[in-house]
């Protein structure tokens, strides 16, 4: 898609110097006519005076604007070029003619097919099975149930150890001794290595989730398939985060987050975080089109210890809800509160 103006442009000019060599008379041969250059035909055009064009490309009877071959072969519905009458005498005459003919279709295209090729780059990653972003991977497997609840997991981890990103909240381990996948900000190095690669999870013979783990945060586009293989759910993350948070920063260098607001089909949703600006966590929770929901922590300075626990509304439209405090702590890490609200077991 992104050549078509540029085809189109130069048809055009093999049309003009048809035209301005032999009137009435149709192109013998377009290979010969592409081989010379576009100001070559602008000369000759020049030369053998100047070309009438208005409404469109005016070619003899039998051309095309694509140098011989009809534009009912292309599956064109509607070929004309609107454009105001010019007339075509110098080099100047001819590009004010291809950039008022085309107005904003090159650009069109162009701003289409960047988006397109941003989007299949995003989700491309070429793997190799050895290295996944300069780092070095050892393929693990996972089995878990029987029969058909069998679930058969496939994944990469690191191969040697490598401290995350400060800022990284959510972290998923393969926890070897456990034969399972965890969740956590700090984990036993000597058991527990972190993700980091391709992710596929499979219900029998069905792939249900795939997704990209980057030193054990999520990243890129995550899929999760029911047993039809029918979407479910598609979300994308970059390095925890979600792809279309909005962070801002303390510094102008931006390496010190101060808040990462979650963006969802531009709506305030997702889970949000706000920093200190020492780079420890001071808050966090979940968010449902700009409203509070679910429970939400707050942390002291030191960011490894919880101050306060408190319940919002199941979601955005859960407006009959009280939020209220669930725990305290002091900064020893000692509950000092509990709400009489809290169930006991």
């Amino acid at each position: 898609m992104r050549f078509l103006p540029i085809i189109v442009c130069a048809s055009l000019l093999i049309g003009i110097d048809a035209v301005a060599q032999t009137p009435g008379s149709v192109p013998s041969s377009v290979p010969t006519a592409k081989k010379r250059k576009a100001k070559d035909i602008l000369k000759d055009a020049i030369q053998n005076g100047p070309v009438q064009v208005s409404g469109g490309p005016k070619l003899s009877a039998g051309a095309s604007a694509s140098g011989g071959v009809s534009s009912s072969a292309l599956g064109s519905q509607n070929t004309s070029l609107a454009s105001p009458n010019l007339s075509i005498s110098n080099p100047e005459d001819a590009k004010k003619f291809a950039t008022e003919t085309l107005p904003d279709l090159g650009l069109k295209i162009s701003k289409n097919f960047k988006k397109v090729k941003k989007e299949l780059k995003s989700l491309k990653r070429e793997f190799n099975g050895r290295d996944y972003e300069g780092l070095k991977v050892e393929k693990q497997t996972l089995r878990q149930g029987s029969g058909s609840r069998l679930t058969y997991s496939e994944f990469y981890t690191l191969r040697e150890y490598k401290q995350p990103d400060n800022y990284s909240r959510r972290l998923y381990w393969f926890d070897h001794k456990a034969n399972r996948i965890v969740e956590g900000v700090g984990r036993d190095k000597s058991r527990n290595d972190l993700m980091h690669g391709p992710y596929k999870k499979y219900l029998g013979d069905l792939l249900v989730e795939e997704g990209w783990y980057y030193m054990g945060t999520k990243h890129g586009r995550w899929e999760l398939y029911d047993k039809n293989y029918n979407l479910l759910n598609k979300e994308y993350y970059e390095k925890g985060f979600a792809r279309d948070a909005e962070i801002s920063y303390y510094d102008e260098s931006q390496r010190k987050i101060k808040e990462v607001l979650p963006r969802n089909f531009d709506k305030v949703t997702g889970e949000y975080f706000f920093f200190n600006e020492s780079g420890t966590l001071a808050e966090q929770g979940m968010m449902d089109d700009s409203v509070r929901v679910g429970q939400w922590i707050e942390y002291y300075p030191t960011g490894n210890r919880r101050k306060k626990e408190i319940q919002y509304g199941k979601d955005c439209f859960d407006t009959s809800f009280e939020s209220y405090v669930i725990r305290e702590y002091d900064e020893r890490g000692k509950m000092i509160f509990e709400s009489p609200k809290v169930k006991k077991n």
